[in-house]
């Protein structure tokens, strides 16, 4: 069984983020627990020199203030997501706190399996960029733009941290084996052998039916932006976020296009 970690925007939960975390525990029978982060009212962002009081102001219509009428969207995001949990017969756990740090969430990632969250996400709390360098498990972007994965895109430069990537993948995703799946790798040259490639077909050979594995030739981020592009309702499978300066740099961009550019939700993890 698998723990898995939700964050969540608590007041505005996206529905894409719960219903994937759902449809993950039930096809590997783990357990949700979940963070409704109240980070709504940010309101520093917009300049307002007393984002305090601001929060005080009531609504005419309703008599309530935004603080009042926040909290009570959340309750009601956190009763549905119970809800929606025990029609699917899986276990979860709402943690109590609403206000954790990135520190927190990095220290709780060390206990988990993976982490699922907004591809959209960011808050003044914590961003994306420094859950994904510093998470102690992969991280599962979901992408409100794309539907029902279809296919799996697992990118593969011959590294031990892609590798690594690829096993994750199959460790959390076992019920995805069976899609249609490509591995990538992207070459400068005219090689036309894989890394490793013996290996890596008995270990590919043992976890999927419906492989096929891509050669491209040129710049990697644009050969491997322009394949993604052209699938979309894909996840796609990368390794080794920022545990260098250059690999941060090329990942950060491609992980960036991904989020914002392509159909596609992202999987990233470390060796």
């Amino acid at each position: 069984m698998k723990k898995i970690l939700v964050i969540i925007n608590g007041p505005f939960a996206p529905q894409h983020v719960i219903s994937a975390a759902i449809g993950i525990a039930k096809g590997s029978s783990s357990t949700l627990h979940a963070f409704f982060l109240n980070y709504a009212y940010e309101l520093v962002d917009y300049n307002y020199p007393f984002p305090n009081d601001l929060s005080l102001t009531r609504n005419r219509l309703t008599g309530k203030t935004l603080a009042e009428e926040n909290a009570e969207l959340l309750d009601r995001n956190k009763k549905t997501f119970e809800d929606e949990c025990r029609h699917a017969k899986i276990e979860y756990e709402i943690s109590p706190d609403t206000d954790i740090s990135l520190n927190g969430l990095i220290e709780k990632s060390a206990f988990a399996d993976v982490i699922v969250a907004d591809a959209a996400t960011d808050s003044t709390h914590y961003h994306l960029i420094d859950l994904l360098v510093n998470s102690h498990c992969p991280v599962y972007l979901v992408s409100k733009s794309a539907d029902q994965v279809n296919n799996i895109i697992l990118c593969y430069d011959g590294s031990f941290s892609s590798m690594k990537a690829l096993k994750m993948f199959a460790y959390i995703f076992p019920e995805l084996n069976d899609l249609p799946s490509f591995l990538v790798n992207v070459s400068s040259g005219k090689i036309s052998a894989l890394p490793h490639e013996e290996d890596l077909r008995t270990w590919l050979s043992k976890r999927y039916s419906n492989m096929q594995t891509i050669m491209l030739h040129g710049t990697e981020r644009e050969e491997l932006e322009r394949f993604i592009a052209s699938h979309p309702d894909s996840i796609v499978v990368m390794g080794a976020y920022g545990r260098s300066g250059i690999s941060r740099f090329f990942h950060k961009s491609l992980a960036n296009t991904v989020i914002q550019h392509t159909k596609s939700h992202l999987l990233i993890t470390h060796e």
